[in-house]
């Protein structure tokens, strides 16, 4: 049956790309731009195939994406704990050992309320989510625009266009859990354009903002994103950044959570007897794999990872007799 609602599916699916994008690393250009955009094109098109190929993923691809999902569980996990002291997320002076324990610990048992809700709740929070952050993005993309330089935009490309498409690739965060449960969506084809559409448009408004304010330091400067939102000032009376600490924390839980939904999930189909252990089993190993991604650039790795997802979807699914994508 089908029971989540094409904006919801995408709005929750956005956000957590868009929260991998908040943390690109590097420096940015109109190559950048061109990068993501073609890795986005080449994901809809794999994704698109899955779709209308129709029926489930074969217990091989279950078992695959859910490595994928603890994977790309421990990758949000690790990013949020770096990005704690950039963005000002007081906890610990020094940023010790344990002020990034007590930081997790705070996130993951959010986290773990928020998917033990549901895909179906935690769909109808991401609308609301989702609304606010596309008005923010919208917010500083003017402002960025109003207020920075239009040569930052056209500086020089450093790196290669393969490099760019990596990167990319690297910034996807929501390829498994669109693969496990684009079947809950009545019209899968329409809801994949959406997406990557909707990915597409919020992505190059992220990296045109990040351009304007950043385009010449962003070589020197870690999160170029970030750096961007703390340089923009749209409102005389308030700093943006402070609505991004708010908007990005946010972003970071449900993040995380969508990456426990969809572990569990595939932990109930393979190992029917976790129950509803299989939450709390699959955090534990995200918070695994984030400790031990915390400090590495994981770029090249992400990117294979969800070029793997993304083959795996058509490959791994089952052929239906009649295909649902319509």
């Amino acid at each position: 049956m089908n029971s989540i609602s094409k904006g919801q599916f995408c709005a929750l699916l956005l956000i957590s790309d868009m929260f991998t994008l908040f943390c690109l690393r590097g420096a940015v250009s109109l190559g950048t731009v061109s990068g993501i955009s073609a890795g986005i094109a080449l994901q809809f098109l794999g994704m698109l195939i899955f779709v209308c190929k129709g029926g489930e993923l074969k217990r091989w691809a279950k078992a695959f994406y859910l490595v994928y999902s603890v994977f790309c569980g421990g990758v949000v996990f690790a990013e949020f704990l770096r990005t704690c002291g950039i963005i000002s997320i007081s906890h610990e002076e020094g940023n010790g050992l344990w002020g990034r324990l007590i930081t997790a610990g705070l996130t993951a048992v959010v986290c773990l309320y928020c998917a033990r809700a549901g895909l179906r709740a935690a769909a109808r929070g991401a609308v609301i989510v989702g609304a606010a952050g596309a008005l923010f993005i919208a917010a500083d993309l003017l402002s960025a625009l109003a207020g920075g330089e239009t040569a930052n935009i056209t500086v020089p490309h450093s790196r290669g266009a393969l490099f760019e498409v990596i990167r990319g690739f690297a910034a996807s965060g929501s390829l498994g859990s669109f693969a496990v449960f684009s079947y809950m969506v009545k019209d899968r084809a329409s809801s994949a354009a959406w997406y990557f559409g909707t990915r597409a448009v919020l992505s190059a408004a992220v990296l045109f903002t990040a351009l304007a304010e950043t385009g010449r330091i962003s070589g020197i400067t870690e999160y170029p994103v970030i750096t961007a939102v703390q340089l923009s000032q749209p409102f005389e009376a308030q700093r943006i950044d402070s609505v991004f600490l708010l908007l990005f924390s946010v972003a970071a839980v449900f993040s995380a959570a969508l990456q426990v939904i969809t572990g569990a999930h595939l932990m109930s189909g393979l190992f029917p007897r976790t129950g509803r252990f299989g939450y709390t089993s699959v955090l534990l190993m995200m918070l695994a794999a984030a400790f031990i991604f915390y400090g590495n650039d994981l770029a090249a790795v992400r990117a294979c990872a969800a070029a793997a997802a993304l083959l795996f979807a058509p490959v791994g699914a089952k052929i239906s007799a009649v295909s649902d994508s319509g």
